[in-house]
């Protein structure tokens, strides 16, 4: 990985923010020392701390403490009557729940030790209960173990007496805007007969059964797994809120002249066993807004969060040209059909231990531009990966023999990319998966429980 910036306010994204501090519940002295030496220390960085309640808040910050016992750490945080981030809607006159709500929560517990899993399932625990979608573990009285877990999965922890590396991973997040799940229907794009025509869709569909029968994907997750049956029915009824579901598959389809992805896991889709229908063709952006390509007569599931992403690396690769080769397609500089290098691609939440360079390119993260990473379905998830792909060998050197790309996504998994070039499989995603089950040895080993948490 490259060399991590030490002043963030370098970085390109950097802006000074409006923080809020939410002062709920009572807490101990050292919890609340913590708290005020955050916020001075965003004052120091140029940060307006602010009591006014409006929509013009960037980050709110509360903060709870969680009682010793016997119990285990998830179930001794108490399940609010309804949701924080329901609650901060109302006080603060959001018109969307606030993606940048975090939680300071004190315990005794040192998480550094635990497992990923571990940590991973407790923290969305106590997400669901609190209505956080972020959560930060405070252990301790000075120095603190201090571990920021969001939902798609990081948890970094540092042990230290100050609070400037918290602070920026904060302003990182923050600075990000949601773009995920803003997206048009475009009813009627597609023709009936080319929808039925194309294999793109089957393609996802098998490939996620097959990534399935590799480990590659988890199950959904639901709300009611984690809240009681009536917490649940608020986030439902309230936000919308019922689970999701983790990875992400996406095709250029040559014939539709669209891109299909799969459908949010916001729409009960397991993407372990895809269906059809969950497969969403979307053809660009438009003021910012995915479009969704609408089959005749037929009204798509919404696309993963991750679809601007997708839409971002795509428009940065060098395009080629395709013919027609019956139902699958040939390179041909002379082609009618212009696509993307990019051919396909999954995101995963997995920790690759290995990949064989000779078959893929690794691209280590810019920790000089974007330090700390971003959550899925934000604006600077795209400039990451615009910058990326504008780094790739492999798909910005013609010489470059390489069919595939992969990159770590800090704190929650990876990205692999198949490219379109003289010796690609015949069939969508095949290559691409046959890398992760050679018979001997395959070119990329990968845990399924772990994802690396750099400093």
């Amino acid at each position: 990985m490259g060399e991590q910036v030490r002043d963030v306010r370098a970085c390109p994204w950097w802006r000074p923010l409006r923080v809020a501090s939410v002062n709920g519940s009572e807490v101990p002295s050292h919890l609340a020392a913590f708290r005020a030496q955050l916020l001075e220390s965003f004052r120091r960085q140029g940060h307006v701390i602010t009591t006014t309640r409006d929509a013009s808040i960037d980050l709110l910050i509360d903060a709870t403490h969680v009682r010793s016992g016997q119990e285990p750490l998830a179930l001794r945080v108490p399940e609010r009557t309804e949701p924080l981030m329901l609650t901060m809607m109302r006080d603060y006159q959001l018109a969307r729940r606030p993606d940048n709500l975090v939680v300071l929560v004190g315990t005794d517990e040192q998480l550094r030790s635990w497992s990923h899993a571990d940590v991973v399932a407790t923290a969305r625990v106590v997400m669901a209960r609190i209505g956080s979608p972020k959560v930060i573990f405070v252990a301790g009285t000075g120095p603190f173990e201090i571990t920021y877990c969001t939902l798609e999965g990081g948890h970094p922890t540092e042990t230290t007496t100050n609070t400037e590396g918290l602070r920026d991973r904060l302003v990182s997040s923050a600075c990000a805007r949601e773009v995920g799940g803003r997206f048009d229907i475009v009813r009627d794009a597609l023709s009936s007969s080319i929808w039925e025509a194309t294999p793109i869709p089957d393609d996802i569909v098998e490939a996620g059964h097959r990534m399935d029968r590799l480990g590659l994907l988890p199950p959904p997750q639901q709300i009611s797994e984690y809240v009681s049956p009536r917490l649940a029915r608020v986030y439902e009824k309230y936000l919308g809120l019922k689970g999701f579901s983790e990875g992400m598959l996406f095709a250029v389809d040559p014939l539709s002249r669209t891109t299909m992805v799969t459908a949010s896991g916001s729409w009960n889709v397991d993407k372990r066993a895809l269906h059809r229908d969950e497969v969403t063709p979307i053809s660009g952006t438009l003021n910012a807004r995915v479009q969704v390509a609408a089959p005749h007569g037929l009204s798509p599931k919404g696309p993963s969060v991750e679809a601007a992403e997708v839409l971002s690396l795509l428009d940065s690769a060098p395009r080629i040209r395709l013919s027609s080769d019956g139902p699958r397609w040939r390179l041909d500089p002379q082609g009618d059909y212009e696509v993307p290098l990019i051919r396909s691609g999954v995101h995963a939440h997995i920790g690759i231990t290995f990949a064989d360079d000779s078959v893929v390119e690794t691209i280590e993260p810019d920790r000089a531009t974007y330090p700390f990473g971003f959550g899925c379905g934000t604006d600077l998830m795209c400039e990451v990966a615009r910058a990326t792909i504008q780094r790739s060998s492999a798909i910005n050197d013609p010489d470059d023999p390489r069919l595939y790309v992969r990159w770590p996504m800090l704190y929650h998994g990876e990205m692999v990319v198949e490219l379109w070039k003289r010796g690609h499989a015949r069939s969508t995603f095949e290559g691409l998966l046959d890398l992760f089950e050679g018979a001997e040895s395959p070119s990329i080993r990968f845990l399924s429980n772990h994802v690396d948490q750099p400093l």
